[in-house]
Parts: structure tokens; C-alpha cells; sequence
């Protein structure tokens, strides 16, 4: 009986209630009312009208507008369990900022709608990346990926690129991935400036405007063809390449 008396009296009333009465200052122009945010509608100051203060809920502060001659005042309010714009964060970041080892990037966000994350300057670039996931009652997932990119533009002032990229290998399968510049399906690029060009990657050599000694090759190396005037009209063209073959050719 001794024990369940002491237990009896050291057990402190625990109120429920969200409502709550304090003294807060007059002298202070921005008083900070409570920690938690105040239910609209609720905040009640005895003897003071509502356009004496401008009250922000969300964050319980009260700005004197027309101060009472009193030096305090009791104010009486409900507030939520929770603070409704409170911050959640492991750390912040001034305690981290010197662990980087480069700078975070930033985005402009008054950069507007119409200039994109990544700026190629006068370059134009267009594609596709898609990855999917097929299933069935009697078939084993499959996974499928694609991406084909497109570039054209010029650099400099007189050279033109162009550029394609075509990749449909899977890369969560074995062998599948693209780690290097050729195991990407197709690779090709090409650079021209007047009468030159180079072509890069994937490339086709082909002739098919004689009678004779007409071929059509499809290699992966790089070719340079160059057009000349050697008359006044007469054009001289000459291509060389060098690559290495994807398959058998007879």
C-alpha cells in the first residue's frame, strides 16, 4: 500500500489539451508565440483588436502594429501537434560542404522554360532513351533498352558536325553493358569543312559509280575523302580509310 501511494504521487497530470494560455511582451515588435504552429482562428488577446497585430500561424509569430500602453498581455491559442514548414535534415550542409570534392551544381531557375540544363551553343541535338520490362505466366522477365541520339551543328564558324548514336544493348545483363565507346551499337560522326571530310565510327565505304570494281563495305575505323579542282572542269577525289571489319566478306 506504501508503494502503490508513492507511485500514486510521483505521477504528474499529463494535459491533452492543444490550448494554451500565456503572457507574451508589447515592448518587442516580433514575439515568437510557440514553437508549433497555431490553429487559425483560434488566437485570442483580451482587450486588443485584430488590427492592432498581424499574426503568421504557420511559423506563431506576432508583429505589433499599434502596441497596448500595457507592458504585456495575455494571449490565448490552439496549436497543431507539429510544426507545418518545419525543417527535417540529417545534417546540414555548412557541416559537409568542406567533404566535397567538387562543387555541387546548381540549377538557374530564372534561366525560363526555353533554355534546357545542358547549353551545345549553336549545336542541335534530338533522341530517344527508353528502358523496359516484359513478363509473363510462363516466360522469365525480360528486360529491353534503346537510345538513339542525334547531333548536328556547326563549330567554329565554317565546320560542320554530325553525329549519331544508336544503342540497344541491355545494361543489367551480362555483357550487356556500354563501358567503352565500342560497345555501343553504332557510333558515327562525321566533320566537314568544304571540299574534306572525316567520318568516324560506324562508317560505309561504297563506290557503285563505275562498271568495274563496284563494293560496298560496312567497317568500323575512319575514312578522310578530299574534293579538288584540277581543271576548270575537272574534280579530283580521293578517299582513304582504315578499319577493321565486323565480319566475313567474300
Amino acid at each position: 500500500m506504501l508503494l502503490s501511494a508513492l507511485l500514486a504521487n510521483s505521477q504528474q497530470p499529463v494535459s491533452l489539451s492543444n490550448l494554451r494560455t500565456k503572457k507574451i511582451s508589447t515592448k518587442v515588435v516580433t514575439v515568437i508565440i510557440d514553437t508549433l504552429s497555431i490553429v487559425p482562428q483560434s488566437v485570442l488577446i483580451a482587450g486588443i483588436a485584430k488590427n492592432q497585430y498581424i499574426l503568421d500561424e504557420v511559423n506563431a509569430k506576432l508583429n505589433w502594429q499599434k502596441p497596448p500602453a500595457i507592458d504585456s498581455v495575455t494571449i490565448t491559442y490552439r496549436v497543431f501537434p507539429y510544426k507545418l514548414n518545419a525543417q527535417v535534415q540529417r545534417l546540414k550542409f555548412d557541416d559537409v560542404k568542406n567533404n566535397f570534392v567538387t562543387a555541387p551544381i546548381t540549377i538557374d531557375n530564372n534561366a525560363g522554360f526555353g533554355k534546357s540544363m545542358f547549353d551545345f551553343g549553336n549545336i542541335n541535338y534530338n533522341g530517344s532513351f527508353g528502358r523496359g520490362i516484359s513478363f509473363g505466366n510462363n516466360q522469365d522477365a525480360v528486360v529491353n533498352g534503346i537510345l538513339n541520339l542525334q547531333i548536328t551543328g556547326m563549330i567554329g564558324d565554317s565546320m560542320m558536325l554530325s553525329a549519331a548514336l544508336t544503342d540497344n544493348n541491355i545494361p543489367v545483363q551480362a555483357e550487356g553493358n556500354t563501358q567503352q565507346l565500342n560497345e555501343f551499337d553504332r557510333v558515327w560522326i562525321q566533320l566537314k569543312k568544304k571540299g574534306w571530310q572525316l567520318n568516324l565510327g560506324d562508317i560505309d565505304i561504297r563506290r557503285n559509280d563505275a562498271y568495274f570494281l563496284s563494293f560496298f563495305k560496312r567497317l568500323q575505323g575512319i575514312s578522310f575523302q578530299n574534293e579538288s579542282n584540277v581543271f576548270a572542269k575537272g574534280k579530283n577525289t580521293t578517299l582513304v580509310s582504315g578499319a577493321i571489319a565486323k565480319g566475313k566478306f567474300n
